[in-house]
């Protein structure tokens, strides 16, 4: 009986309920642990050290790492294990309040040695190099057949990048156009992208600081519009989708990488997301309401290391 009490004074303080959570979907160490839950690491390790004398938790070593993981119930004293099984069944059903899951992803990502760049400071779920290289693949015209209606070299290529953010994708695109104009509405971000790019020497970039909804530039002076998971952020895609297509030169191509459908509420409060993804169907007719032909969406296979699913989509000015 005395095991019972003080395994439940134990599981009633809230962060080793969370540590419980976390690593019953993996291992995990005392750095990713602090990371995700935000606690200096004395804290963390102290907790552990709680669940680790009741043998709630086991440890084992990968290298210079300990890893920490759910114990066996083989392991637990006998009138503990009836307890300790109704744990297990509740862990991966109870609330995440603090977001740790999507934090848990961001690790894992991590920890596969994903390069650094896109998504390095989760300033938007859902960017990853898989999905920009698939979307590069339709600009290029993969697979035998161009989306577009212009034949010139991509280095004639002038783009636009809208909601560029820091400038991580402005920069790749900035490799092979002759110029490309990164926009987004927040003026801290854009001066982070300028430093990006200055750093780099870059002179074929310039930035706006804009509304995607309501560009400066010209009718028909660009050749790719670039949605970079900015159509969530908008009260209005479907006007976002026209300005784009005002903008396009005749034959112009209107790429678009975002957010599959999906029921992440946290997004809407934490990164002022107005919608929670979108349907293929959805993103196909909004282009189409604005003008667009040869139409073409796709929802990429789900990743394990990602919690979105991504959506492309591509579009032609005649």
């Amino acid at each position: 009986m005395s095991n019972i009490a003080q395994a439940l004074r134990l599981l009633g303080d809230e962060t080793r309920l969370r540590i419980l959570i976390l690593i019953s979907q993996t291992p995990l160490n005392v750095s990713e642990l602090t990371a995700i839950i935000g606690m200096a690491q004395s804290g963390i390790s102290r907790h552990l050290s709680h669940l680790k004398k009741m043998k709630l938790i086991q440890e084992h070593k990968e290298g210079i790492w300990t890893y920490y993981q759910l114990a066996q119930k083989e392991s637990l004293d006998s009138e503990l294990h009836l307890l300790w099984s109704f744990l297990r069944d509740q862990l991966s059903s109870m609330k995440d309040p603090n977001n740790d899951r999507v934090r848990l992803h961001e690790i894992l990502r991590q920890r596969e040695g994903t390069p650094g760049g896109l998504n390095e400071r989760l300033l938007e779920p859902g960017q990853s190099w898989y999905a920009w290289s698939c979307l590069l693949g339709v600009l290029l015209g993969q697979n035998g057949e161009r989306k577009s209606g212009f034949d010139s070299g991509t280095s004639e290529l002038e783009i636009i990048d809208l909601g560029c953010g820091d400038g991580t994708l402005t920069v790749e695109m900035a490799k092979f156009a002759k110029h490309v104009t990164g926009v987004d509405i927040n003026p801290d971000i854009l001066a982070m992208a300028r430093q990006r790019t200055d750093r780099l020497g870059m002179q074929n970039v310039s930035f706006l600081v804009e509304d995607a909804s309501n560009i400066s530039l010209s009718s028909e002076s660009l050749d790719v519009v670039f949605f970079s998971q900015s159509l969530h952020h908008l009260e209005n895609p479907q006007k976002g989708l026209h300005e784009a297509a005002r903008i396009l030169r005749p034959g112009g191509l209107v790429l678009v990488m975002e957010l599959a459908s999906h029921q992440e509420d946290w997004v809407l409060e934490k990164l002022g997301h107005k919608w929670l993804g979108f349907e293929k169907e959805f993103l196909i007719d909004c282009m189409q309401n604005a003008g667009l032909k040869n139409l073409f969406s796709e929802v990429l296979p789900h990743r394990r290391e990602e919690l979105f699913q991504i959506i492309l989509s591509a579009g032609c000015k005649s």
